[in-house]
């Protein structure tokens, strides 16, 4: 009896969205906020016909500080529903709908510009949301101007000096529109907002998720290494330097989408330096130093160890931590196994001493879902190379023969087998929230909900980790010298 009027009142509430008068409609979306979390069971209510719709026109409602505070309130709602995967296909066909999150995100200006962050996170872990956002361009209105031509000489016999009328003295102005691809302008928004340094009301963090999610789709990867030429930096060379940053949430999405940029086997080479000496190759994006950094704590090694390493990694200040995060540790192990699969990667990564900060990591890591893949790394690392291990013999991992999925990061420590049993999202409050799931990841628009009732979230994982040598390389190698 009690749920029944709960949810008659609920329902009355909805009526209220569409109130002219704005304090009807920010107390009412006020009062339906609380049931919109992963464990109230009024939750389904949000699913009816024309709900979302309705906390997606407000959630785009801007400038006035009052519906500031309504558009806060009705992302935070879709940010919670956004778990869901009716509720992602839906805000998917709204025209415009995630343009309007991309052009909230880049506005310098723009209070909710975080929250629009967080909602495009959850959203992007659909293939279809993933790929719009990949081919979505931007258009922009650029005004120039060109200075006023100078004026004629006065005719002869005549004051030179005369005043210029206002007109004159205007310079011509121009429009142009020009339309740019929503990734670099996230990407550029991202470098330049850590720290709140480009929108005071913005750190950008959640926009690692994102890159991580298009990241898992082959054209994702494709933008993260493409480059005009090989003297420009591509996209993921500006990502790496995250990797030790403060914010689990930027770090973790960052080492998940080095990861998955990882499967690209045919640029393998171009990862990994093949020695400490002087820059890189021209075109190389030298991602050793970025993943074995985090894996460092404050050891000291012998003088002949330490000629190995790169100059980054020598000496480390005695107040050292390793990542904390059991979960982006397992990442970055993995990272370094994909990277393992070819001959001149391996070679590159013995005589860079990958080996000695994966023995002292392995002493100090207690969980045993990372010691696996050092394991894993350690034997390719130490097996006995020959003519047939010349070429890359070792597979790179297929959807076929993998591993339990992955989610692609979450704030929570892992499970002891790194594997998860769920998909993670953010929650409006910043919270991750980890759903239960067995479905595989996304669903194209118009698909059915996945399973079980109206409210199963979609899946989300990066890409899975094969097994990466012959299983007869079961010898722990890591206490060997």
């Amino acid at each position: 009896m009690a749920a029944t009027q709960t949810t008659q009142q609920l329902l009355e509430l909805f009526s209220f969205l569409q109130d002219p008068q704005a304090p009807v409609r920010r107390i009412a979306l006020a009062s339906l906020l609380p049931y919109t979390t992963p464990d109230a069971p009024e939750r389904k209510l949000f699913l009816r016909p024309d709900h979302v719709e309705q906390l997606a026109t407000i959630a785009h409602t801007s400038l006035p500080i009052p519906a500031q505070i309504i558009a806060h309130d009705a992302l935070s709602a879709l940010i919670n529903l956004s778990s869901t995967l009716d509720v992602v296909l839906r805000l998917h066909k709204l025209p415009g709908f995630v343009t309007g999150l991309v052009r909230m995100i880049i506005d310098e200006k723009a209070l909710l510009a975080d929250l629009a962050c967080m909602l495009l996170s959850n959203m992007s872990k659909l293939d279809a949301v993933a790929r719009q956002v990949l081919g979505l361009r931007v258009p922009f209105t650029i005004v120039t101007s060109e200075p006023s031509p100078a004026p004629a000489p006065a005719p002869e016999g005549q004051d030179e000096q005369r005043e210029e009328g206002p007109a004159a003295k205007m310079a011509k102005l121009e429009t142009t529109t020009e339309e740019i691809a929503a990734l670099d302008l996230l990407l550029e928004v991202f470098l330049k907002g850590e720290g709140k340094q480009y929108n005071a009301n913005a750190n950008y963090d959640f926009l690692a998720s994102v890159f991580a999610n298009v990241s898992l789709l082959p054209q994702g990867r494709a933008f993260l290494l493409s480059t005009p030429d090989r003297t420009i930096e591509p996209p993921l060379a500006k990502l790496i330097s995250f990797t030790e940053h403060p914010s689990t949430i930027r770090r973790g999405g960052v080492a998940s989408t080095i990861k998955n940029a990882a499967f690209e086997k045919a640029g393998h080479t171009r990862l990994i330096a093949s020695s400490n000496d002087g820059p890189p190759e021209e075109g190389c994006i030298d991602l050793l130093v970025q993943l074995l950094l985090p894996l460092c704590g404050n050891e000291e090694f012998d003088i002949d160890v330490l000629d190995e390493l790169p100059s980054e990694l020598q000496l480390l200040p005695a107040d050292k931590q390793r990542e904390s995060d059991p979960q982006i540790r397992t990442i970055l192990v993995e990272t370094l196994v994909l990277l393992a699969t070819g001959r001149a990667n391996r070679d590159a990564m013995r005589r860079r001493g990958v080996y000695p900060v994966i023995k002292e990591a392995h002493a100090w890591e207690t969980v045993q879902g990372v010691k696996e893949p050092m394991v894993r790394l350690v034997n390719l690392l130490m097996r006995e190379e020959g003519p047939d291990t010349a070429v890359e013999e070792v597979d790179a991992p297929t959807e076929e023969d993998a591993l339990p999925p992955v989610p692609a990061w979450t704030a929570e420590p892992a499970s002891a087998s790194g594997s998860g049993s769920g998909t993670s999202f953010v929650g409006a409050s910043g919270e991750v929230v980890t759903a239960p799931v067995d479905e595989p990841r996304g669903a194209e628009p118009g698909a059915p909900a996945l399973g079980r009732g109206d409210d199963q979230p979609f899946v989300h994982h990066n890409v899975p980790l094969s097994r990466m040598q012959p299983e007869e390389d079961e010898d722990e190698m890591l206490l060997e010298v």
